[in-house]
């Protein structure tokens, strides 16, 4: 949690500086505990246009290591499953999964697949700003890559926009541990996140001029 926050600051602290139009809402500034019911509430209610979930991975081993950015989907294989329902336990320390979730089963293979079944308006554009928040820390920052990924995570199936989650290391091998818990190693993560946002918006932005350009043509 400590990690993640700092990340998410200074992401947001990026954009701020680089993309002064850009309206950065935090889901959280500090060392506070926000259900991930609530995450996805504070993105809708603020109209938001991108939802960016960072997050730190973790397994029983010491060995696996490495970045994967993942979009609302159905798993694909069993490690993707593992992901979501290690993040998905969240829940189990919130005082009202029941009702807000309505008793979702974070073990039950069949909650995943109707969890697969949101975000599909917007799926193509949230794949692809995972694609740049995964080349850019592959690329730019040197981190193993796993890919881009779909699963079911409770945080991102009732967002209104694109959205994301970042795995951003494994806390559970001590060499990446290390380099996420660094000073050095947070600023590349943030800046790389930063560098795949800034460069949707602008494709984005000349998109939706073009378009424009091209309505006020025809007229």
């Amino acid at each position: 949690k400590d990690i993640t926050l700092k990340v998410a600051l200074k992401t947001g602290e990026y954009i701020k500086q680089y993309c002064p139009d850009v309206d950065v809402i935090y889901t959280r500034s500090s060392d506070v505990s926000v259900s991930l019911l609530k995450r996805a509430q504070i993105a809708n209610k603020k109209d938001a246009d991108l939802f960016i979930s960072i997050h730190c991975n973790s397994t029983s081993s010491t060995s696996p290591c490495g970045v994967e950015t993942f979009i609302m989907g159905e798993h694909r294989n069993n490690s993707n499953l593992e992901v979501a329902k290690l993040e998905n336990a969240a829940i189990l320390h919130e005082d009202n999964a029941a009702e807000d979730y309505s008793d979702f089963d974070i073990n039950s293979p069949e909650a995943y697949i109707m969890l697969s079944f949101f975000q599909s308006e917007h799926k193509n554009a949230s794949l692809d700003l995972a694609d740049r928040i995964q080349n850019q820390l592959v690329e730019r920052v040197g981190r193993k890559d796993r890919g881009v990924q779909q699963a079911g995570f409770l945080v991102l199936y009732k967002t209104s926009m694109p959205s994301v989650l970042v795995e951003i290391g494994f806390l559970s091998n001590p060499e990446e541990e290390k380099f996420l818990a660094s000073e050095d190693g947070q600023t590349y993560i943030a800046s790389a996140i930063f560098r795949a946002f800034r460069d949707y918006k602008n494709d984005y932005d000349k998109n939706n001029d073009n378009d424009t350009d091209n309505d006020t043509d025809s007229d």
